[in-house]
């Protein structure tokens, strides 16, 4: 409904503010992909405000990394995310959580992975 609301009157621009934070990932992942579209058929531009770097990383071209306020790093995605400037925007990236993977889980019997 939000999204049809920003969308009805066709801005050239729309600003998405934390837009699929407390979503879970597929829904996320769904939200995004139809935004992607959206903007892509209506020749849109979506400023992405959101504290979830793989979202960003996922769907921006332009990255400006903000602490406190203030602009401490403005770049390409692919370059920030490659080599990012600013220690700031390094401690960003290292807390973007990743999966671990027990590299040996597919050889673990099936029935000691499940709890008893």
């Amino acid at each position: 409904v939000g999204i049809a609301r920003a969308l009805a009157l066709s801005p050239k621009f729309v600003l998405a503010d934390e837009i699929v934070s407390g979503l879970d990932v597929s829904t996320q992942a769904q939200i995004l992909t139809l935004l992607e579209r959206l903007a892509d058929e209506m020749g849109l531009t979506v400023a992405f405000i959101s504290h979830d770097l793989s979202v960003i990383r996922r769907l921006c071209r332009q990255v400006i990394v903000m602490r406190e306020g203030v602009i401490v790093e403005a770049s390409a995605t692919d370059a920030l995310f490659d080599k990012p400037q600013q220690s700031y925007t390094r401690d960003l990236i290292a807390a973007i959580p990743l999966p671990e993977i027990d590299a040996g889980w597919l050889d673990i019997p099936a029935a000691a992975k499940v709890p008893t």
